[in-house]
């Protein structure tokens, strides 16, 4: 029903058709069900309105997937949004997905999305629009969007926009020519718009193996240059500890709640947030005595331990790995004996493939190859 005055399409679905429609769905290969509710695109509508009982989205299975299709985007919504702490079960809570009002944003920020999408997605209660954000619950949103012949696909991102107008990237937007939509992963709720982001830096022509996925990942905020007044990215210089981990969460897309971190990690480092979530996570380990030696640059075997553990924490390794899967490599009787299983699972996948018939297990990692390896996992 749409209703005129505010240009809201608004449709309702009943617990027992969501019930009923979870005990028809048959599950994925990873035991996943998703039961789809269609809202048919209405002339005029500027926004699409889901109204769905509370019960439904509270403390629910995360392998239970409703999927919201409207012809402004669409939204995966997991059934455990809410704790019951969070939320009465009793009543109904809406899903609203609108084009967003852009007025508010600044004229250089209004040029760079052009005309490109831009959505808003929230719940609302009573009529009153509420908060949501869950570092645990990941929900995939999709958006339709037809490229210019001028744009690189896979330089094709997403923003988020926040309260005061400021611009984030979210790393996991890409496009999807599948499907003809540009796809994100979020943990919380805001608009986002459809953006265009071509980079390159100065010093990476004579890196021809790493300089696609450097500028790919550039433009979605995955990595930066090293210089704030020149596009420079320093391909050749190694990367610290914090760095890569950092890098690891940003490409990968986790999250968590950071609840302690190492100690010598301090509030105040830029990396404390996200080498906090990967110790959460269980991704980052330490060198013993609850330190991390954040700043210490990275040898390629640890590279890959994190990498293995980054990808088995998110169930995108499912490769076991042994030491006779390094038998190719002449360096294979280097590499340590903690790092043997995650460098070999990551040989077997095909992640990694060394040079010159070596892995380099202690050499540290340079920036161009740490690139290359986030380009490949991002596109996992």
């Amino acid at each position: 029903v749409l209703n005129t005055q505010t240009g809201e399409a608004v449709t309702s679905v009943t617990e027992s058709a969501i019930t009923q429609a979870f005990a028809g769905a048959t599950p994925d290969d990873s035991g996943i069900k998703t039961v789809t509710v269609n809202i048919p695109a209405i002339a005029d509508a500027n926004a699409y309105v889901l109204e769905i009982p509370t019960k439904v989205l509270i403390s629910g299975n995360s392998s239970d997937l409703i999927k919201v299709v409207t012809e402004i985007g669409t939204i995966i919504l997991p059934t455990n949004m809410f704790a019951e702490s969070e939320m009465p079960d009793e009543g109904s809570i809406e899903l609203v997905i609108s084009r967003a009002d852009t007025s508010g944003l600044d004229e250089e920020t209004k040029e760079k999305i052009g005309n490109r999408p831009v959505i808003e997605i929230y719940f609302r209660v009573n009529g009153v629009a509420i908060p949501w954000g869950n570092p645990y619950v990941h929900v995939n949103v999709s958006i339709p969007y037809s490229p210019s012949e001028s744009e690189d696909r896979e330089k094709i991102t997403v923003w988020y926009i926040g309260g005061d107008g400021t611009i984030v990237p979210v790393y996991s937007g890409r496009y999807n020519s599948s499907t003809g939509t540009v796809t994100f992963t979020t943990t919380h709720f805001s608009k986002y718009a459809v953006a265009y982001v071509d980079i390159t830096f100065e010093d990476i022509s004579n890196y021809g193996w790493a300089k696609r996925e450097i500028e790919v990942l550039a433009s979605k905020g995955i990595v930066k240059g090293t210089s704030a007044t020149r596009k420079i990215f320093n391909p050749s210089a190694n990367i610290t500890r914090a760095d890569y981990a950092a890098l690891l969460v940003r490409t990968l897309g986790l999250t968590a709640e950071v609840s302690s971190n190492f100690d010598d990690v301090a509030t105040g480092d830029y990396f404390y947030e996200e080498v906090g979530i990967a110790k959460e996570l269980g991704i980052v380990k330490g060198i013993g005595n609850n330190k991390f030696a954040p700043r210490a640059e990275i040898t390629r075997e640890e590279m890959m331990t994190m990498t293995a553990r980054a990808l088995k924490a998110i169930n995108k390794l499912k490769t076991e790995g042994t030491a006779a899967d390094l038998d190719k490599f002449a360096d294979a009787d280097q590499v340590a004996s903690y790092a043997v299983e995650s460098v070999a699972a990551l040989v077997k996948d095909g992640l990694i493939v060394g040079s010159d018939n070596k892995l380099s297990p202690k050499e540290k990692a340079i920036r161009a190859e740490v690139a290359v390896l986030m380009y490949r996992i991002y596109n996992k």
